[in-house]
């Protein structure tokens, strides 16, 4: 009798121990039965494209419990169809990051874990106190409310890539995450004949929608597959010099004039420091640069970058209109100096001060100018002049952290040179680039202290 009590009670623990679990790393039969409990009754409540939706998510979610690392890969590999939506106004990698958060902040809180320290956080502070002084002036405060949501989520995109990115492993799988998907994409979206716009040109922009902003994109990759090419061995090496060669193509098919501007920037960066040093990279850099330009780029755009230099010869009227829109920018500036427009209002009040078409100003500086003023640019300058700050090329490290410190200035210089012609401010690509930035200065410094402590 003992022994049956014995067996029951022994049975009825093995049933309890089915439905328990570790509070920071749940069992997976707990997860597969909760799972499929929620599959079950979603078929029976709802249609079957939410059922879907809510399986995704919830193993989404489940992901980021067991291994966060992975869903943020996902995420910055969805960077390059930003322009593809969901539904109305969601794309993709806004669905992935708000499980992100979720997630993250669920596994956070059970692991009494904490976000990375950085010395740029402050400014990101005083940045979003400025804006919202902004709301006072606005003509059109749902779209300012829009974007200053927009810039509390890519602060989240900064705070993830500080978490994650905590060592050299961890930045290699996230820029080889970024560079393969992006490849992926613009295959996918060729093959399948896609258009974000529902219109198709000769100029490309993949899944982003705007040539300018994906030529924007790809100039912040190519100094950084560079990097990759001359750190890796074997067919490793071969595969990203291959992907450099796929990059400048694109490069070249966006039709971009600030793209071929940015171009110049980011390559006169790695000439001054590899000029001696990497002479044998460099030379083939500028032989497959060369070689494209004479057999793979077309008479158009060639047109188009003269047209940098003497605008008049233009057949189309899009510098004339920039050149109305900074004319309208600058006068507004003066009027509203300190706190702005209104976020993102510049396209509710340039009509008011001589403009002919209501868009946006098509430049980062002036559109934080006019949107948020003083208070919001002072802050958002300082943002870029402490990542800036953290490119210390001098710093006691090895080779490879050197090297990466280089190309990240050189993908800095580009996007600095691209935000003249386009609206970086809130794209992903940016905050990506100086949240990257921060983690790989951080990773130096820690290694630079170890050494210092060694040598003592």
């Amino acid at each position: 009798m003992n022994e049956f009590k014995q067996i029951s009670i022994d049975k009825i623990r093995k049933i309890g121990d089915l439905f328990s679990f570790e509070i920071d790393f749940p069992a997976w039969h707990n997860i597969v039965l909760f799972l499929s409990l929620l599959f079950l009754v979603s078929i029976l409540v709802f249609e079957t494209k939410i059922v879907l939706i809510l399986l995704v998510g919830a193993v989404l979610i489940t992901t980021v419990l067991l291994k966060p690392a992975y869903i943020y890969l996902l995420f910055i590999s969805l960077f390059s169809i930003e322009g593809f939506t969901v539904f109305e106004g969601v794309s993709y990698p806004k669905i992935v990051g708000l499980l992100l958060m979720i997630g993250l902040t669920l596994k956070l809180a059970l692991k009494k874990d904490s976000i990375p320290k950085d010395s740029s956080y402050k400014y990101f502070f005083l940045f979003f106190i400025g804006s919202v002084v902004s709301f006072a002036f606005a003509k059109n405060l749902t779209v300012s409310f829009q974007i200053y949501i927009t810039y509390i989520s890519l602060f989240i995109l900064y705070i993830f890539t500080r978490y994650f990115l905590k060592n050299m492993e961890d930045v290699h799988n996230a820029l080889n995450a970024i560079f393969f998907s992006t490849i992926l994409v613009f295959a996918i979206v060729q093959i399948m004949n896609l258009s974000v716009r529902h219109r198709f040109d000769s100029r490309i922009s993949s899944g982003m929608g705007d040539p300018n902003e994906f030529a924007s994109y790809i100039l912040v990759l190519i100094p950084l597959v560079l990097y990759r090419a001359i750190h890796s061995f074997g067919i490793r090496k071969i595969i990203f010099w291959g992907v450099l060669i796929i990059y400048i193509l694109l490069l070249v098919a966006t039709g971009s004039r600030g793209g071929v501007l940015g171009f110049l920037g980011a390559s006169a960066v790695l000439i001054y420091y590899y000029g001696i040093g990497k002479m044998r990279q460099i030379v083939i850099f500028l032989i497959l640069v060369a070689t494209i330009a004479i057999f793979f780029i077309p008479d158009e755009f060639w047109f188009r970058v003269t047209t940098i230099t003497n605008p008049e010869t233009e057949r189309g009227h899009a510098i004339s209109l920039r050149i109305g829109h900074y004319k309208a920018a600058v006068k507004m500036i003066l009027d509203y100096p300190i706190a702005g427009v209104g976020l993102a209002n510049f396209k509710f009040n340039n009509m008011n001060y001589g403009d002919t078409e209501q868009q946006v100003v098509h430049n980062t500086y002036l559109e934080i100018l006019t949107g948020g003023g003083l208070l919001s640019f002072i802050p958002f300058m300082l943002i870029l002049l402490s990542c800036w700050s953290k490119l210390n090329i001098k710093m006691k490290v090895d080779k490879n952290i050197v090297d990466i410190l280089i190309s990240l200035k050189a993908s800095f210089v580009s996007i600095l040179i691209t935000s003249f012609f386009l609206s970086a401010d809130h794209k992903k690509i940016l905050w990506f680039l100086l949240a990257l930035i921060s983690s790989v200065f951080y990773i130096a410094s820690e290694q630079n202290k170890k050494r210092d402590i060694s040598l003592r």
